[in-house]
């Protein structure tokens, strides 16, 4: 997974030379731009803070947001005003607030964690201080990667600290609070963000979608130890299968909704690792960027990345 150049901190706060009502403007249209098109309400209290520290690991987006009280609705009309469509899962560090989509609410607090959908209308009220994670999914790559539909995920619905949902929400906590004091080893511990994700909302929803619970469990796995071992020239899918103990046949049904099937997928992990080091290692010959990636030679390295780009690797850290 592609690590984020930075984690990114706003805070909006009223005070001397900015009334409540100024932050709280500045606040919305933050909030907005950070998830997705919201309508956000103060409570009376005079003052306001709000915090938001993020950051993106390819695409899934990991944020600590914070407020005091206020009331955040996503409306139909805000709806058609969003390009995407995403999965977010909030896991409460301080206060508690409710949730309401879909005929249900959601009482929630620290300790638990709660999903919604941004393609339907939903309303939070946080009626103290409140501090949450966020994490924030193309739903896409749910359907697409894990047979997970917008019908299978419980939204508005509270899974204590106890549940698989929870587990993992406790995982996206610690690796939030990692980001700003550690931002590589928040990095490292996001690679497999997706898959636990996914795992949990699997878990929520009681069961494994479309009836796949080996090949979809058995994807996660291969993917992980496929993201741990690219770097390593001579994996290929033997050996790829050999490390989950699966035959090649299994491993090709796994992977029977990516088109190339395995190689390509890890082609594509490795010029992921390839781009993340012509970013941010500018002084890093070409030849020992390959190498690092996986690739056996430069040729090849070349030829997969045009591919997968669409430029070469000289001209891609030009741009970048």
């Amino acid at each position: 997974m592609e690590q984020s150049e930075a984690v990114n901190r706003i805070e909006v706060r009223s005070g001397p030379e900015t009334s409540a009502s100024e932050a709280f403007e500045r606040w919305e249209a933050q909030v907005s731009e950070a998830y997705v098109p919201l309508a956000v309400s103060p409570k009376p209290s005079g003052r306001f803070l709000g915090y938001i520290e993020h950051a993106g690991y390819g695409d899934l987006e990991l944020s600590i947001a914070g407020s005091t009280e206020q009331k955040i609705r996503r409306t139909e009309r805000l709806i058609g005003r969003t390009n995407g469509e995403y999965l977010l899962a909030s896991i409460p560090t301080i206060g508690n607030a409710r949730l309401f989509q879909d005929g249900r609410e959601a009482d929630i607090g620290p300790g638990g964690i709660v999903f919604y959908d941004s393609t339907r209308p939903y309303r939070w009220d946080f009626y103290e201080q409140f501090e949450q994670v966020v994490v924030q999914v193309p739903l896409s790559r749910l359907r697409d990667r894990y047979g997970v539909s917008n019908l299978d995920i419980p939204t508005a619905t509270t899974f204590s600290r106890d549940t698989t949902p929870g587990v993992v929400g406790r995982f996206f906590r610690n690796v939030a609070l990692l980001q700003s004091s550690d931002p590589v080893g928040a990095a490292l511990l996001a690679e497999p963000g997706m898959d636990l994700l996914a795992a949990a909302v699997v878990a929520a929803a009681g069961g494994i979608p479309r009836d796949q619970s080996a090949d979809v469990l058995n994807r996660q796995r291969v993917l992980a130890f496929m993201r741990s071992h690219c770097a390593d020239p001579d994996l290929g899918v033997d050996r790829i299968a050999e490390g989950c103990r699966m035959s090649r046949r299994t491993l090709y049904r796994v992977f029977g909704e990516f088109e190339g099937g395995p190689g390509t997928v890890l082609r594509r992990m490795r010029i992921e690792r390839a781009c993340d080091l012509l970013r941010n290692a500018p002084q890093l010959p070409l030849s020992a960027v390959a190498k690092a990636a996986g690739f056996l030679t430069e040729r090849s390295f070349y030829r997969s990345f045009r591919l997968e780009m669409g430029t070469t690797p000289g001209a891609f850290r030009a741009l970048a």
